[in-house]
């Protein structure tokens, strides 16, 4: 597909939250998912960590923070990496986080190089999902522990909700969300090994959620864009009333095994 210029009105919903809206946290359950992810993992300060599509490098500043453990970050695009390292710098953590620019499909790693992988809400952007799986088990020792956290479909949707998906959330990476049950079918096809299964609803935490994620000088800045940007604000109406009235889909689960 030809790549166009994101708007506020027609980009994808994750780059519309990250470009435009300005969140450094959009995968689904916020830290408190990550959280939740990184204790089933069984991370501490003995875990060599490979964050798998790492974005503005959020999670992987908090897993060295909170666990003390060693972190590699990696994601395909440049211009991400860069936001990771700066923030890595603020925070000084250079020996305990680094940050590759690399694609999930084919990272820059030899096998059997961490103990555990996470990845999250990166499933749904790939082109061969089974072969990330296969990815990131290879870069894992063997034992070693994988996790992803990805959207997932409470019941089979309808075409009329994935019409509606596209286009009026204009969400065209949703387009690929699978069910628990095909997430769990896929996973186990790819070789991952003991899956575990944790399932989550869609909870939006409001203000105090997003302080808890952004802290509070970028939470006051997306107040600040929500409150004078009439397109943005206008768009994050139409996406909250989306999700309310759908309830019954939205959701994401915790999927977890052992190579």
């Amino acid at each position: 597909m030809e790549e166009k210029e994101c708007t506020i009105e027609d980009c994808d919903i994750f780059d519309f939250m990250a470009r435009h809206v300005g969140m450094t946290v959009i995968h689904p359950g916020g830290l408190k998912a990550t959280h939740r992810l990184a204790e089933a993992l069984q991370i501490d300060k003995d875990t060599k960590v490979v964050d798998i599509a790492c974005g503005k490098g959020t999670t992987a500043v908090y897993l060295a923070q909170k666990y003390d453990c060693q972190v590699v970050g990696v994601d395909i695009s440049e211009d991400l990496i860069t936001e990771a390292e700066a923030l890595k710098k603020r925070k000084a953590l250079e020996g305990k986080v680094t940050f590759r620019v690399g694609d999930a499909l084919d990272m820059p790693f030899s096998d059997n190089e961490f103990d555990v992988a996470v990845s999250q809400a990166m499933l749904i952007l790939v082109s061969d999902k089974k072969k990330a799986i296969k990815e990131a088990l290879r870069v894992t020792k063997s034992g070693g522990r994988a996790g992803w956290l990805e959207l997932s479909w409470k019941k089979q949707p309808t075409k009329e909700f994935i019409d509606a998906v596209s286009n009026v959330l204009c969400a065209y990476c949703m387009l690929k969300v699978h069910t628990f049950e095909d997430w769990e079918k896929l996973f186990k096809e790819a070789g991952v090994k003991q899956l575990e299964m944790m399932a989550s609803s869609m909870e939006f935490g409001g203000l105090g959620g997003m302080l808890g994620d952004e802290g509070f000088s970028n939470a006051f800045k997306i107040m600040f864009r929500f409150l004078t940007k009439g397109r943005i604000r206008k768009r994050m109406s139409t996406m909250n009333k989306f999700f309310r009235e759908n309830g019954e889909y939205f959701g994401f689960w915790i999927y977890i095994g052992k190579k």
